[in-house]
C-alpha cells in the first residue's frame, strides 16, 4: 500500500510541476510607458521604460532595406544605467557614421505604414488624459508623427518621390488621427 501512495504522491508531484503557471517576469507586471527615439546610419532604436523607470527595453529597427522592414526586441531587460551603457556604445561603434542622435520622445508606436516607397513609423508624440476604465488610464493621442525608416541616402534613391510625397500629403495633410475620436491603452 505504502508504494501505491508513493507513487500517487510522485504522480502528483509531476503533475503539478507541469500544470502550475510558469513565474510572471518582472516585465509582466507592467508595461512600457514612454520611449525614446534615437537613430543611427544603420537603425533606429526605440528605448522604451516602465512607469517606475525600474526595467528599460530596446527595439532594433533596420533602415538600410527601404522596401522592407526589419526589427527585433532586444530579449535582455536594462536598468537605467546599463541602458544609458548600451547607448554610449551605441554611440561610440557608430562615431565614424554620425554617431547616435536623438529624435523623439513617443508615447507609443501606432504602427507601419508603406506607400509606393519605404516604411513609415506612426508614433504618438502627445497625449491627454481622458478617463480611466477599471482602473487603467485610458489617453486621447492629441499629437502624432510619421517617420521615415530609411535614412536619407536611401531615400534620395527612391524612384516614385513624388508620388510617394502625394500619398503622404493626403494620409497627414491635417493630422493623422481624428481628435474627436477616443484611442485607448493597448494591454
Amino acid at each position: 500500500m505504502a508504494a501505491c501512495d508513493m507513487k500517487k504522491q510522485q504522480h502528483q508531484q509531476e503533475q503539478d510541476l507541469f500544470s502550475s503557471p510558469a513565474q510572471p517576469s518582472p516585465i509582466q507586471e507592467g508595461f512600457m510607458q514612454k520611449f525614446r527615439l534615437y537613430q543611427t546610419l544603420s537603425k533606429f532604436y526605440m528605448i522604451g521604460r516602465d512607469k517606475s523607470r525600474t526595467y528599460w527595453r530596446v527595439l532594433k529597427i533596420d533602415r538600410t532595406e527601404p522596401s522592407e522592414l526589419h526589427m527585433r526586441e532586444d530579449s535582455t531587460t536594462y536598468t537605467e544605467r546599463e541602458c544609458s551603457d548600451l547607448l554610449r556604445r551605441i554611440h561610440e561603434g557608430n562615431r565614424s557614421t554620425g554617431g547616435l542622435k536623438f529624435v523623439t520622445t513617443c508615447y507609443g508606436i501606432v504602427g507601419f505604414i508603406k506607400f509606393l516607397g519605404p516604411y513609415y513609423m506612426l508614433l504618438i508624440t502627445k497625449r491627454r488624459q481622458i478617463g480611466a476604465i477599471c482602473g487603467h488610464t485610458v489617453y486621447a493621442i492629441t499629437k502624432s508623427e510619421m517617420i521615415p525608416l530609411p535614412n536619407a541616402a536611401t531615400r534620395s534613391k527612391i524612384v516614385n518621390f513624388r508620388s510617394e510625397n502625394r500619398f503622404v500629403f493626403f494620409m497627414f495633410g491635417g493630422s493623422f488621427f481624428d481628435m474627436n475620436v477616443v484611442y485607448g491603452p493597448s494591454l
